[in-house]
């Protein structure tokens, strides 16, 4: 496994920098976690969508309601559940290759399973701050984006509960804010723009007033999800640590100590994920 670069101090476009750096030297182990948990739920998430298409089509309503609720509870099971594991497995493989350590797909996913409960309680108490700040015209929910972005690294790397995890990343990301909003928004526009070019390709070449045109264009948006998601759990890992070698001096000893520590903690809970906080 290839050296990572020392610990220090970064700007916002190095941060960006070395998460590219990072998934281009371990895309086959961050992409490959990002695939197994989240490629089968988008399957079936996609064969449902055509089967509410295809009833809507038809005018058959009941077909079309239970496909949509169907649909519906999928998306949130995805949103509160495969994407945090992900994420917390991705989070957990990252330390490893900043320790110059072997992981595999299938132990960083066995370490995300372990802390599910908390990562769980994560996603769901920030997201429901994110959309009551969105919903109180959009300037808080953009504020509390950026303070809430190391929560996931601090429940993996530091083994604390959920309300934990929320108050570290709060104070480490006081005075780093529009760092994180720059690293931020440029992901999303990232997204954004891959998106809106597989949008207008798959409208210009197939309609997307045909089915086969909505059905390429939901696998090619679930594809960018995928293959864009381990990205962001890179950024959001070195901004956590970016505050703290900024404030607590933060290096790889410690983070070996810290990651050795929640390993230990992480075999002693795997059997037993949801009880966690």
């Amino acid at each position: 496994m290839q050296p990572i670069e020392k610990m220090e101090p970064l700007s916002a476009g190095r941060i960006l920098d070395r998460s590219l750096k990072l998934y281009s030297r371990h895309w086959s182990l961050l992409l490959g976690i990002s695939a197994v948990l989240t490629l089968p739920l988008a399957a079936a998430a996609i064969g449902i969508e055509y089967i509410m298409q295809a009833a809507v089509r038809s005018e058959n309503i009941p077909t079309a309601g239970l496909a949509g609720l169907l649909y519906l509870l999928l998306i949130s099971l995805q949103g509160f559940v495969i994407f945090p594991w992900a994420q917390g497995a991705s989070t957990y493989a990252i330390s490893e290759c900043y320790l110059n350590r072997e992981v595999s797909i299938g132990q960083a996913i066995g370490f995300g399973w372990s802390r599910l409960g908390t990562l769980f309680n994560v996603s769901v108490s920030v997201g429901l701050r994110l959309i009551i700040g969105l919903l109180l015209f959009i300037i808080p929910g953009i504020v509390w984006a950026c303070s809430y972005v190391a929560a996931m690294p601090a429940v993996i790397i530091e083994g604390c509960k959920a309300k934990d995890g929320i108050r570290r990343s709060r104070e480490l990301a006081k005075g780093r804010r529009w760092s994180v909003f720059a690293i931020l928004i440029t992901i999303w526009l990232l997204s954004l723009v891959v998106t809106a070019s597989i949008f207008f390709t798959v409208d210009m070449t197939l309609g997307m007033n045909t089915t086969i045109g909505t059905m390429t264009n939901s696998i090619a948006t679930q594809g960018v999800t995928i293959f864009l998601m381990p990205l962001g759990v890179i950024a959001a890992t070195l901004l956590y640590y970016d505050f703290r070698i900024r404030k607590e001096g933060f290096d790889l000893e410690l983070l070996q100590v810290a990651m050795h520590a929640d390993s230990d903690r992480a075999s002693a809970e795997q059997g037993n994920p949801i009880q966690q906080g």
